[in-house]
């Protein structure tokens, strides 16, 4: 799995690099700048018949800009830099790399963006605090109209921890992140405007186990983890399922459900089903075995049921729970009694999350083997959140409420999951 980094985490692995003498502030800046323009050479097509235009703002991400611009004119690339004034000029960076005065223009309202050009975004990085105005919004908002773009760490305009808007954003083709990927690559408008990622290896000293909390899973980490059986395997020895879910006018939630299941492996299925809607459920289910229930209100379950219910679950290796459940004034009742009496590994899901939003069990009355796959505002009605706080901090929300868990797994189902457990 990759680490994934806060602004935080980033700062601090900065610091702890530098100050453990594993490299120096200009060596990691020299392996950015050089990483960039390298990448530059190498990935975009036809390099050395395209200009490249470098956008330097005023932190170490327009440090690093200008190194890739020195590179990417030691390569013969034709490439030309834009300050934002004349102090940009000053410190060490001019002092050290020699760049041809003729590169350099100054910004100002009256240079026209050429939208055949390449952009190179080295204007705010991770380190944003506010929203962006002035000459740097009239430029981002210039830049809308240009379709190709390299941003620097992150796009312009995104904050890092939680992929929110400071007002104005690049939108890149691609993103090209030092050392690791940041949390706002992958949620709200920096998942939309970060394109392409690529993470540059510049050096950093390895992570500790502390400013490595955060992972992402990629295909490799799948890979091997699904279980393996022998051809002639029975298939009660692949696992067996029972799904509580469907109701009227709720039974495809119950179909797909069942179908995501045989998909993944599952050995064997059975449906608890209100008897009603039987027929419905044999003609569209051919390898899942119906178990209908007699209902006492028709189309659903009620507290009459949870016997019954129970009595079918004792058979299972595993229960899914929840999708596409009728939800009414006595539907939490019947959930709750057999939730709180359920003693199988559990996968928790939409409408079975009603006993827990209505207070009627907590989560450590679950089985001590599930898994709860709430999205964002069902999620937000567990933990009695604010909707729009779970959305611009997921990361945040999610990590304070990890002690609530007691050990059993969380999927925040969104346009990136996340998944936590104790």
């Amino acid at each position: 799995m990759i680490s994934v980094l806060s602004k935080h985490d980033a700062f601090t692995l900065d610091e702890s690099t530098i100050s453990s003498a594993y490299l120096t502030e200009k060596e990691l800046m020299d392996n950015a700048g050089k990483a960039i323009a390298q990448f530059i050479v190498e990935n975009i097509q036809d390099p050395f018949n395209q200009k490249f235009i470098i956008l330097v703002g005023p932190g170490h991400n327009g440090g690093d800009a200008i190194i890739s611009h020195y590179y990417l004119l030691s390569y013969g690339i034709n490439s030309e830099l834009i300050l934002f004034n004349n102090n940009q000029k000053e410190g060490w960076i001019f002092d050290n790399y020699t760049i041809n005065n003729n590169s350099i223009k100054f910004y100002d309202k009256h240079i026209e963006l050429d939208r055949d050009y390449w952009y190179v975004d080295g204007i705010f990085g991770i380190g944003l605090q506010r929203n962006i105005e002035g000459i740097y919004k009239e430029i981002i908002d210039e830049l809308i109209h240009c379709p190709n773009i390299i941003s620097i760490d992150i796009p312009s305009g995104i904050y890092v921890d939680s992929g929110l808007m400071a007002g104005s954003n690049i939108h890149a083709n691609y993103t090209l992140t030092m050392g690791f990927p940041k949390i706002g690559h992958f949620f709200n408008n920096g998942l939309d405007s970060s394109g392409e990622l690529h993470v540059l290896d510049i050096g950093f000293k390895p992570l500790s186990k502390s400013h490595a909390s955060i992972k992402l899973i990629d295909h490799g980490d799948l890979c091997g983890q699904y279980p393996s059986y022998s051809e002639n395997v029975h298939k009660y020895s692949r696992g067996k399922l029972v799904t509580i879910s469907g109701s009227k006018g709720y039974t495809g939630a119950c179909i797909l459900a069942i179908q995501a299941a045989m998909k993944t492996g599952v050995g064997i299925i059975k449906a608890i089903i209100p008897e009603s809607l039987n027929n419905i459920f044999e003609s569209s289910l051919i390898e899942a075995i119906s178990i209908p229930i007699q209902e006492h209100k028709t189309g659903t379950f009620t507290s009459e049921n949870t016997n019954d219910i129970l009595d079918e679950t004792i058979w299972a290796d595993a229960v899914i729970f929840g999708p596409g459940l009728e939800i009414d004034a006595d539907s939490g009742d019947w959930m709750m009694q057999v939730l709180h009496k359920l003693e199988r590994p559990l996968v928790l899901d939409a409408s079975g999350f009603l006993p827990l939003i209505e207070n009627k069990i907590t989560i450590s009355e679950l089985p001590t083997e599930t898994i709860l796959t709430p999205h964002y505002a069902e999620f937000s009605r567990i933990f009695k959140l604010d909707l729009k706080e779970v959305i611009e901090n997921p990361i945040s929300v999610v990590k304070a409420i990890i002690e609530n868990l007691a050990g059993r797994v969380l999927i925040l189902k969104g346009a990136t999951n996340i998944i936590v457990n104790s």
